[in-house]
């Protein structure tokens, strides 16, 4: 895991997490202003009991949104991208078992307008942006990230503060 970040590129990364990043949170603030058209797409899907269509649809674009805004600060990252991963993950599902069943449905994404695409188009961006995200999940140092500069900030050197002296070196200065 160390070894493989120490490998990748630090722009790379930087870009990765803001692809993330930006992708969930434009994702999110589509859906946010039209759970009912939302909950119609999720329950088109037909994979959530009818009792939680509309309380996914209320709660999931909240979450991408959180997610994404944090990855595009790199603050919190490894534990959003963690986050993106659940939902991407959940997403995928979604869309393998539709597939599998034939259905001719948008896939809702970036759109409630049908602007998402296919649902083969979505699969195979949402295995992509998987494999980013289990990336950012497994590397610890982020760079370019809000968690590197608070914990840059928080790290105090060794030879910050000088280290007490023992009663007898105070006394051989005398």
């Amino acid at each position: 895991m160390i070894a493989a970040s120490r490998r990748l590129s630090p722009v790379f990364l930087f870009l990765l997490r803001l692809l993330l990043g930006g992708t969930l949170l434009w994702a999110g603030l589509v859906k946010i202003p039209e759970p009912g058209l939302f909950a119609q797409t999720v329950r088109a899907y037909e994979v959530l009991p009818l009792e939680l269509v509309n309380p996914f649809a209320i709660v999931v674009p909240w979450i991408e949104v959180i997610a994404g805004i944090c990855l595009v600060l790199g603050f919190w990252t490894r534990s959003s991208a963690l986050a993106a991963l659940f939902l991407l993950l959940s997403f995928a599902v979604a869309l393998s078992v539709n597939l599998y069943r034939g259905a001719d449905l948008s896939c809702g994404c970036f759109g409630l307008n049908g602007a998402g695409g296919s649902l083969h188009t979505a699969l195979i961006r949402d295995v992509l942006l998987i494999a980013g995200a289990s990336l950012l999940v497994l590397v610890r140092n982020i760079p370019f990230s809000l968690d590197n500069f608070l914990h840059r900030r928080q790290a105090v050197p060794d030879n910050a503060y000088p280290k007490p002296m023992s009663p007898l070196q105070r006394t051989s200065y005398r």
